[in-house]
């Protein structure tokens, strides 16, 4: 069975970005026409599942939150001395990841060659979402590759994400010309990912320009559904958080900002450790994840602006940002400042969201809440924090593709 075909396969969640109901198709009565929605919609999903599985491994990550586990591989995770053996890298992060990429990529192999691909809204679906899995992946991993082939830098897979979601762009504002509202969505949500993958190779003009694009008020979600029955389906990072490993760390909870709510839940994590302080941004099944929003296009252009020598835009956006976390005005002078609290309040903004790893490794020394290298971990007994910053390719990756160099 190819990819595609064990997309099909796949429980759904919908008919359009915001989708809420299971449906499977037959692979072998599959028709590239009549069921191409069924085919993006799958591999849509695979993008939703791989958020949920990521976040709360990119959290540990970059101290958004503290491993409340016993496990160890979790608490290395945890410390950034994550071996390529470590096999949660590869469940939590890279394995995801890459079935969201392999099938979003070969749906739209399928969907290219159709009749209406100039302006077909299930094409336009698919670049888009394999642009936002390869930016994740971008921001993570130290290398990237893609359907076994060779592996590649960051920088690469950033400009393989921007190809996506320019054919994104494209093709969805031919949907929308010619009726389909989700078009616009698309292109929206792909321009917030074509930015974002041009901040992270540091190409400021394009990204500022991208994200003046997106309209303020829009949202692009993992959409989540409450149903018993199917809990794949639902919030995975709240799915996490019923064993209370996913804590709310100190330095978060003393912002006081309504932007990170949280509670203690009046029990002590799994390992005994800490007492369980409970996220409250996900508070059940059915409460979604964001992925895109004009809120994020304001931070890029910001950033963006900001490095090339125009302040003015993140001014403007931290005066704001600080209001909505009721802090008092901000003071601070000069370039270094500014960022530095621009990458604070976009911390608190887009928290438990798989975003402040990507920040991290693109302004380290302005970005707020990660604990420094040598430092000591905040389980004592484990050690320091290590000095990586990105993650390594897993061995499973390395052992199973013939295009990856063997030690």
């Amino acid at each position: 069975m190819t990819v595609a075909a064990a997309a099909l396969a796949v429980a759904l969640t919908g008919c359009s970005m915001d989708v809420e109901y299971p449906s499977v198709i037959d692979a072998s009565q599959f028709d590239p026409t009549r069921d191409a929605a069924t085919l993006s919609l799958s591999a849509q999903s695979n993008l939703y599942r791989a958020i949920h599985a990521l976040v709360p491994a990119s959290a540990y990550w970059s101290q958004e939150a503290w491993v409340g586990a016993v496990r160890q591989e979790t608490n290395d995770i945890g410390r950034r001395i994550a071996t390529a053996g470590n096999p949660d890298i590869n469940s939590t992060m890279w394995s995801p990841l890459q079935r969201a990429i392999a099938t979003n990529e070969e749906t739209t192999e399928i969907l290219a060659a159709g009749s209406n691909a100039a302006s077909d809204v299930n094409l336009a679906r698919a670049y888009m979402n394999s642009g936002f899995a390869m930016v994740l992946l971008a921001e993570h991993f130290c290398q990237g590759a893609f359907l076994v082939g060779p592996p590649l830098t960051p920088a690469q897979v950033f400009d393989s994400a921007a190809v996506r979601f320019t054919k994104a762009v494209t093709v969805g504002a031919a949907a929308a010309a010619a009726g389909t509202a989700e078009g616009t969505k698309v292109v929206n949500a792909s321009n917030v990912g074509l930015a974002r993958a041009l901040l992270g190779k540091k190409e400021f003009g394009p990204a500022a320009t991208a994200a003046a694009l997106v309209p303020a008020a829009f949202v692009y979600n993992a959409v989540t559904v409450d149903d018993p029955s199917n809990r794949a389906l639902g919030n995975g990072v709240f799915n996490t958080d019923q064993i209370a490993v996913v804590l709310v760390p100190d330095a978060y909870r003393a912002l006081n900002d309504p932007r990170v709510p949280w509670r203690d839940a009046g029990r002590n994590a799994q390992d005994t450790q800490f007492r369980y302080y409970q996220n409250l941004k996900y508070p059940g099944w059915a409460t979604p994840i964001r992925i895109a929003s004009g809120l994020e296009a304001s931070y890029i252009l910001a950033e963006a602006k900001l490095q090339t020598g125009d302040p003015a835009p993140a001014l403007t956006l931290i005066t704001a940002r600080r209001t909505a976390g009721g802090q008092g005005p901000f003071t601070g002078t000069g370039t270094d400042a500014i960022l530095a609290e621009l990458m604070n309040q976009r911390a608190r903004d887009f928290w438990l969201e798989a975003k402040h790893t990507g920040d991290f490794n693109r302004n380290p020394a302005a970005t707020p809440f990660v604990g420094a290298a040598g430092t000591p971990f905040y389980k004592p007994t484990q050690g320091n924090f290590g000095a990586a910053t990105c993650l390594p390719v897993p061995l499973a990756e390395v052992d199973a593709n013939p295009n990856f160099p063997k030690s």
